[in-house]
């Protein structure tokens, strides 16, 4: 049996490999909340035995110690010296699920922890689960341990793609740990998984025939890396708190204005995850606003401090519990509460009620066709950046905006991304940064449609 759960916001994948006869289960690379693996065993009548780590994730938190605390077995690379109990496997070290076999095999490059899992059942194709060494047309990234490690562990991604994966026999399926929108790696396709054979036939970095060649193209093709990121791995190393998140994560308590108000005079931080349209009609003064959707917790973790309290203005009771589970995923424990968005009983309780100008796209070019005094910043990242933007803007990435803020020149500000919402959350944080901008809510995905119309 063999179960993969991806997860949109974070571009993470988790697999469930069992075995059918003697109903034995390993989950690898498990997110926080691990309700959905215990779900999946307890329909399927499954032990789960072993919780396995491919590295020290960046990206997200592990669920690794809540399934330990559970009974599972963890099991982490060599030299990851987790600060809760587990097992340093070695290369080449088997674990046995009845008639399923898992290889350890010690792929460091992306961290020096990194391993892969070689996974074989009789009558089955073998598969590789690569984690973060190997993904669908790309590899990991060697950078995120600092610059002063980044060429040594490049080279050893060369060594351990080069004499260990390619090593596999063509048919070997290849289950990466990310897809297409992750960080972890650059260019990564959308494709759940691939053969050996495909990889080093159509991968790009593959293709370089020498390791200096190799380290100098991965090297010189590194996405953004989120401050978060260090977070993420001091907790994974030490192990998150545990949550008992065994059944489904319940929304936060609702609250009323009252508890609202003292909790905006305390200092929280609200989290407004209504539409741009109606953020920007109304808002709490100081809200920061992410829509509604799959990258709610991937964008607070850019932008959220994890040690403040976190209330939601939320449209609806499936809008709390499922942010919350994102929030959790990314080390956001202290969501107090929600609060439906309600503006007259905002302004009622004496709460700062400020609104967000909305432009077009259109509306945009207009003003900029007349030369009106206005800055535009492009929160994208620099990829996208380099790919085409509007002639004279300003370049911010969203995550990079708090600090930078204060470079931004005085005066009219708009803000605009691909398809609108980075850029509001970009006027949010402006806001907090005591500066007021438009957002651009149709972003460059109509923008450009007007310049090739024009």
């Amino acid at each position: 049996m063999f179960l993969r759960f991806f997860d949109d916001g974070l571009a993470q994948a988790s697999f469930l490999v069992a075995c059918d006869r003697s109903r034995e289960a390993a989950i690898v690379d498990p997110r926080r909340d691990i309700d959905i693996y215990v779900d999946a065993a307890r329909h399927h009548g499954l032990s789960i035995v072993y919780a396995i780590e491919t590295h020290i994730h960046a990206d997200f938190v592990s669920g690794a110690r809540e399934l330990g605390a559970h009974g599972a077995r963890v099991v982490a690379g060599p030299g990851a010296y987790l600060a809760f109990d587990h097992h340093g496997a070695t290369h080449g070290e088997r674990l046995e699920l009845g008639d399923v076999t898992i290889e350890i095999l010690h792929t460091p490059g992306h961290t020096p922890e990194h391993i892969s899992l070689l996974v074989r059942e009789p009558g089955h194709p073998a598969r590789a689960l690569t984690g973060d060494t190997l993904f669908v047309g790309a590899v990991g990234r060697p950078d995120l341990l600092g610059a002063d490690q980044a060429r040594g562990l490049a080279v050893q991604l060369y060594h351990s793609l080069v004499e260990i994966l390619l090593a596999l026999p063509d048919d070997v399926e290849v289950h990466p740990g990310h897809g297409a929108g992750s960080l972890c790696g650059s260019g990564i396709g959308s494709d759940p998984h691939s053969t050996i054979r495909q990889e080093r036939l159509v991968n790009p970095m593959l293709q370089h025939r020498s390791e200096d060649a190799f380290v100098t193209a991965v090297l010189a093709d590194l996405p953004e890396t989120p401050a978060y990121f260090r977070r993420m791995k001091r907790v994974n190393h030490e192990g998150p708190p545990l949550l008992n998140l065994t059944s489904a994560v319940q929304p936060p308590p609702p609250m009323d204005v009252a508890a609202l108000s003292e909790a905006v005079r305390t200092g929280a931080t609200l989290l407004d995850l209504r539409t741009s349209r109606a953020f920007g009609g109304a808002h709490i003064s100081r809200a920061i606003h992410i829509p509604f959707g799959a990258k709610v917790g991937y964008w607070a973790g850019w932008v959220i401090d994890p040690e403040s309290s976190i209330i939601l203005i939320v449209e609806g009771e499936r809008q709390a519990a499922d942010t919350r589970r994102q929030l959790l995923r990314v080390g956001l424990d202290r969501v107090k509460g929600k609060a439906v968005a309600d503006v007259d009983a905002w302004r009622a309780a004496g709460l700062t009620v400020t609104s967000t100008t909305q432009l077009s796209a259109d509306e945009l070019q207009a003003r900029l066709a007349k030369g009106a005094p206005l800055t535009v910043v492009d929160v994208r990242t620099p990829q996208e950046w380099r790919a085409g933007h509007i002639d004279g803007t300003t370049h911010v990435p969203v995550g990079d905006l708090p600090a930078r803020a204060a470079e931004l020149p005085q005066g009219e500000i708009a803000v605009i991304c691909e398809g609108g919402l980075r850029s509001s959350l970009a006027t949010s944080l402006l806001e907090r940064a005591g500066r007021q901008a438009a957002n651009v809510a149709d972003g460059m995905s109509v923008y450009r449609t007007l310049e090739h119309t024009r």
